[in-house]
């Protein structure tokens, strides 16, 4: 437990500017975004998270840091467990800056078109986060930063305009069974529906970053 702390807390500092930058990224997102509602907060929240994720794997090619840490008396499976969970420390940084521009705006009365931070907004951007994070991570495990770095980049621009369309056509799929089905239900067993899949999702996703991992030559 104490060497997976190390891995997530070396991820963090290894990038004290891009937590800097990030801040900004988000400001960015807030003032441009704001038109499409909850959808802007849930693609700030992916941006900034994939970001910093990707950010972490970029520094540790450009320095050679696999070589080191696979040197050490660490589990391989440590090592791709604390990214998958450092993923989610900085979703938590995204929705906590986010947080705090949403009380300036409120405490200015700025001019913003829609409520910036919402519940709704939070659920999408972690779920596809999960989503999103389940398909580059296995690439980077298996290929390096390097060579993952196109693939995934195209993966996370088509992500987000297929989110942005949904989003933008919500009225029309609102009317859809799928969606009356998914009305009818509590929160709590909308909230088992969506996590069960999510951790499957995720489950599968660490088991063969994994195997990348340990089959991978340095």
């Amino acid at each position: 437990m104490i060497t997976l702390y190390h891995l997530i807390k070396k991820d963090i500092l290894i990038q004290k500017r891009n937590l800097l930058m990030a801040c900004i990224l988000i400001a960015f997102f807030i003032f441009t975004l704001s038109n499409i509602g909850m959808a802007g907060l849930s693609i700030s929240i992916l941006a900034v998270s994939y970001t910093l994720a990707l950010g972490v794997s970029q520094i540790e090619d450009k320095n050679k840091s696999d070589l080191m840490l696979v040197s050490l008396p660490i589990k391989k499976s440590k090592i791709v467990l604390s990214k998958y969970i450092s993923v989610y420390v900085f979703v938590l940084y995204a929705i906590l800056v986010n947080y705090i521009f949403s009380f300036i705006i409120k405490i200015f009365e700025l001019p913003i078109k829609f409520e910036w931070f919402t519940v709704d907004g939070i659920l999408g951007a972690i779920i596809s986060v999960t989503i999103f994070t389940s398909i580059s991570l296995p690439l980077i495990f298996k290929w390096g930063y390097t060579k993952a770095k196109l693939p995934n980049y195209i993966i996370f621009f088509l992500f987000v305009i297929g989110a942005t369309s949904v989003i933008s056509n919500l009225d029309y799929y609102s009317t859809t069974r799928i969606f009356e089905f998914f009305g009818q239900l509590s929160n709590s067993e909308m909230i088992v529906l969506i996590l069960i899949p999510l951790v499957l999702i995720v489950t599968i996703s660490y088991l063969l970053s994994l195997v990348f991992y340990r089959k991978r030559e340095f």
